[in-house]
């Protein structure tokens, strides 16, 4: 049985919807972790929520390496300015050769106000689901890519 690493590089596009520049510091990047898939004759999960927490379908995977939340900082911002809304969508499904993963049910939380320094942290989480089509997933790092929106 070939072993995946459902590791996601984390390529984000930043949209601020107020005239602001940010610098962003990964402080930590989003990864579904490095798992076995045992099949694919169904949809199967790995979610991993905003918090760290984690699940996966133990019928299709095998956990190698357990997955983290992603945490980003966006600074140079005005302080205490109050964030309306994030929105995290994927552009990209996790990609390699052969089948991909789609990352579904992306979720965030966010500080609710820009900090006295000008940061703002956001953690994201969601959940990657294989095909289901049958076809393997092979031994390799799968890559996608995710869009932050964050608005003021």
């Amino acid at each position: 049985m070939p072993h995946i690493k459902v590791l996601f590089v984390l390529l984000c596009c930043f949209f601020l919807i107020a005239p602001a520049h940010a610098g962003v510091t990964v402080v930590q990047a989003l990864s579904f972790g490095e798992f076995v898939v045992k099949r694919n004759d169904a949809q199967y999960d790995i979610t991993v929520n905003s918090n760290g927490s984690y699940t996966f379908d133990s019928a299709g995977f095998i956990e190698i390496a357990p997955p983290q939340q992603g945490i980003f900082d966006l600074d140079g911002l005005t302080p205490f300015t109050p964030v309306l809304s994030v929105t995290v969508t994927q552009t990209s499904p996790l990609a390699g050769s052969g089948e991909n993963l789609q990352m579904v049910n992306l979720q965030e939380t966010h500080d609710v106000t820009v900090s006295a320094s000008g940061v703002v942290r956001v953690s994201v989480g969601g959940t990657a689901r294989t095909s289901g089509s049958g076809n393997p997933y092979l031994d390799q790092t799968y890559n996608g890519q995710l869009e932050i929106q964050i608005n003021f």
